[in-house]
């Protein structure tokens, strides 16, 4: 452990690195990173201490949070310090472009969404636990309420039928399929977005991404920390990130840590 902290010593010296740049851009997944996994989606907050550090955070430091949820629910379930830009539908909404978050789907792909929903809605019916959510470009199935066979069955029956459609883009994350009618990926939001913010102003030399899905690895995929960038994987699981925390009670502590380097 790093003295004066409970953060891994590799860690530590990593964020000391990134803390000395000049302008960085500090990107978190909400669920499970933020705030601990809930049965309920909607009842999900962050943490306390993580919530104080942002507030800190974002006064020296650019911040982003780049999540699965629709631009909406992101925003009504982080309830983010003024400043923070929110990145939501895994990279197709961003709150740089507006009030909506992004572009209106064509008429093709609008019906496709609509064929999605539709396919799911009939593969959640009479299974218990199961649900679908519909979101601007995608329609996505939950399977954390339902009994393990049935997630699994669920699960591939939405990945062979539907997820299999042309122009179909299919996640699976921890007890979700989502299903896009358009492209996405975390890692295609988060280089879309420091692209907007360097034009907007300086340079962003680096990126710290903290993530714990495997919908994360889009994200760690697209940073190098060859190059400076910062990559830690939340929980368990094999990963593409270079470093890792155990949970978001240890995400806090790295932000506290982060906000107080920052703010030197």
């Amino acid at each position: 452990m790093s003295a004066g902290t409970g953060l891994d010593a590799a860690l530590a010296a990593e964020l000391e690195r990134f803390a000395a740049r000049g302008r960085v851009l500090v990107a978190l997944d909400f669920d499970g990173v933020l705030a601990p996994i809930v049965d309920e989606p909607s009842a999900a907050r962050a943490l306390p201490a993580s919530a104080a550090a942002l507030e800190r955070l974002v006064a020296t430091t650019d911040v982003a949070l780049v999540s699965g949820r629709a631009l909406d629910d992101l925003r009504a379930c982080a309830q983010p310090p003024a400043g923070v830009v929110l990145v939501g539908g895994h990279g197709t909404q961003s709150s740089l472009d507006g009030a909506g978050g992004g572009t209106a789907l064509s008429a093709e792909r609008a019906a496709l969404l609509e064929r999605l929903g539709a396919e799911l809605d009939a593969l959640a019916a009479g299974r218990e636990g199961v649900h679908v959510e519909r979101k601007p470009m995608s329609a996505v199935l939950h399977t954390r309420r339902a009994a393990r066979e049935v997630a699994a069955e669920a699960t591939a029956l939405a990945l062979a039928g539907p997820g299999a459609l042309p122009g179909v883009h299919a996640l699976r994350g921890k007890e979700v399929v989502e299903l896009g009618a358009v492209q996405l990926g975390k890692g295609g939001g988060l280089r879309r977005l420091r692209e907007a913010l360097s034009a907007a102003g300086a340079p962003v030399e680096a990126v710290l991404f903290a993530g714990d899905d495997v919908t994360d690895e889009d994200a760690f995929a697209a940073l190098s920390p060859a190059a400076g960038d910062v990559t830690v994987k939340v929980g368990e699981g094999e990963t593409a990130a270079a470093l890792r925390v155990g949970s978001p009670q240890d995400v806090a502590e790295l932000l506290t840590h982060l906000a107080r380097l920052r703010g030197r």
